[in-house]
This record gives C-alpha cells, structure tokens and sequence, in this order.
C-alpha cells in the first residue's frame, strides 16, 4: 500500500512542475536600400468542365394548363 505513494512521490521529486523556460530575443531586421519592383499582379483563374448530361423532358408530365391562371392574375389590380 505504501509503495504507490513512495512512487508517486518520487516522481513528483524527480520531476518538478514548474520549468522555467528560456526567454526568447526579438531579432530585428533593418532593410537599407530600397527595391523597387515593376509588373503586373495576375489574377488567378480556374477552369472547369462540367460532362454534358442527357436531359429528359419527355417524362415530366403537366397536369395542368397555367395560361389561364396567369391571364386571371393579369387582370386583377396590382395593389
């Protein structure tokens, strides 16, 4: 039962907690002469290819006629 905490305490010994790290030096650059750069920014493009599909429309069926209906709505007061 004791030979737990001895192992604990142990590495709580060996391997303290609170490390102290290094502190770390800003370094500074200073750019002497000027560069002067000419051209022009391109943009950047994408191209794509979408595969051509068959479309059907000879499977959807209309129910209805809405010539009739919007002759009704064409009629009526806008406000």
């Amino acid at each position: 039962m004791r030979m737990p905490w001895v192992l604990l305490l142990l590495v709580v010994w060996c391997f303290p907690g609170g490390v102290s790290a290094k502190k770390k030096e800003l370094r500074q650059v200073v750019i002497q002469e000027a560069t002067r750069v000419e051209g022009k920014v391109h943009k950047p493009e994408v191209w794509y290819l979408l595969p051509r599909s068959n479309l059907n429309f000879e499977s959807l069926n209309v129910q209805r006629k809405l010539s009739p209906r919007i002759e009704e709505e064409t009629k009526k007061a806008p406000f």
